[in-house]
């Protein structure tokens, strides 16, 4: 008969929670089965309502009971071309058009958007490849790809990554300026992120977990901050964005670029809710859901919550989180029905509490799954395990 043993596992009951089991389905939006693309832009308007941006198909109002299609591509005042950000401005909605000096402002009249008026920011020599913006304490900040000098011959160039405009468009500030002194990088590639909260601006890239504090007021990066990393997150390559000669064809270059969107745990998405810095990123880890949802506290930025989904994060308001069922229609295969989900986190946690421990005895071992945070001794030489997450599995 084999001995009698047990195991005592202390579950830390913290803010982390796990597979989906923070998110309440609260409005389900059936909205057939429209052929669309890869999601570009998106946005929750002022009404509750999404905007939403794909890469060919076009521009699309989104209400719980229809989409409206407008904005065609075209050069008229009630069209977009190549659209390169798009954010909430005002009561309006703000387009940032090529070549990234071009904001269209149009106007939610009910039914529909509808053009309102252009404005321009100023623009240097060389391009400034936008990649999101925002409008905030009355001034236009632009992230992305932004060169100020370069010259060829001796393969030195200098770039910046924001620029902040009044709302005459007249340049305020530059921040986050970088030389380079080797091969171009296609830094114009990726996605930079932008979101106001209080007296300040959040900067981040795609492919690392560190933001910039910039002040409104003094209109410079008062911290640097490196950001918790969780336990499942696939780093991107430190030579993912150098440069790489495809001789010509460009459909490689893109299939790299859909690789690199897919592949490792890039930032998509950055919003503040509340009073937490959301991040969604995938998990590239096939025993968990695609996506991950983290909340940062935005006050101390530590990390207190992470809620795991299958659902691409669309935009937030008002407690609401609005999502496109099953990921992204141009990059997930299961997201082929356009099927939008309205949620609310279920366990609604105050920014620093941590819940009471709880001590589960059992004969069975224990099988974790890798999100251990600590490992000791419990008195009695048996097992003790803590995970802050909760997650077991049992043999």
């Amino acid at each position: 008969m084999r001995s009698m043993k047990f195991f005592v596992l202390l579950v830390v009951f913290s803010t982390w929670v796990w597979a989906g089991d923070g998110l309440k389905l609260v409005e389900k939006w059936q909205l057939g089965n429209e052929t669309v693309d890869w999601i570009k832009f998106s946005l929750v308007d002022n009404n509750g309502n999404i905007v939403m941006a794909f890469n060919r198909a076009g521009h699309r109002l989104i209400k719980p009971d229809k989409i409206v299609k407008f904005a065609p591509q075209g050069q008229g005042p009630e069209d977009l071309m190549e659209i390169w950000a798009l954010f909430n401005f005002n009561q309006d909605i703000a387009y940032v058009e090529m070549p990234g000096n071009k904001l269209k402002i149009f106007k939610n009249e009910g039914a529909t958007y509808h053009y309102k008026e252009t404005r321009w920011v100023k623009k240097g020599y060389y391009p400034f490849i936008v990649r999101n913006g925002i409008f905030y304490d009355q001034k236009i900040f632009l992230v992305g790809y932004n060169v100020l000098m370069m010259d060829p011959r001796k393969n030195v160039w200098e770039a910046s990554f924001i620029e902040i405009f009044d709302l005459q468009g007249v340049p305020l500030k530059t921040l986050l300026k970088k030389n380079f002194s080797d091969k171009p990088h296609p830094l114009h590639e990726m996605d930079y992120y932008l979101v106001g909260y209080e007296k300040h601006v959040i900067y981040l890239a795609e492919n690392e977990l560190k933001l910039r504090l910039i002040s409104v007021k003094e209109l410079s990066i008062e911290k640097e901050i490196n950001l918790e990393i969780p336990v499942f997150y696939k780093r991107m390559p430190g030579d993912f964005y150098t440069w790489k000669d495809y001789r010509g064809n460009h459909n490689e270059y893109l299939k790299n670029l859909d690789y690199w969107r897919t592949s490792y745990s890039r930032i998509h998405k950055v919003l503040v809710e509340g009073d937490y810095l959301v991040l969604q990123m995938r998990t590239c880890d096939p025993k968990l859901k695609k996506f991950a949802l983290l909340f940062y506290n935005a006050d101390t930025f530590k990390l207190e919550k992470t809620v795991f989904t299958n659902d691409y994060l669309l935009g937030a308001r008002a407690g609401r989180y609005y999502f496109f069922a099953n990921g992204d229609p141009g990059r997930d295969e299961e997201a082929d029905a356009f099927i939008i989900h309205v949620c609310t986190i279920e366990k609604k946690i105050k920014k620093g509490e941590r819940q009471d421990e709880k001590i589960i005895q059992t004969d069975d071992f224990l099988l974790t799954t890798g999100y251990i945070h600590g490992f000791t001794d419990y008195p009695g030489k048996s097992p003790y395990i803590y995970d802050n997450a909760g997650m077991v599995g049992w043999e």
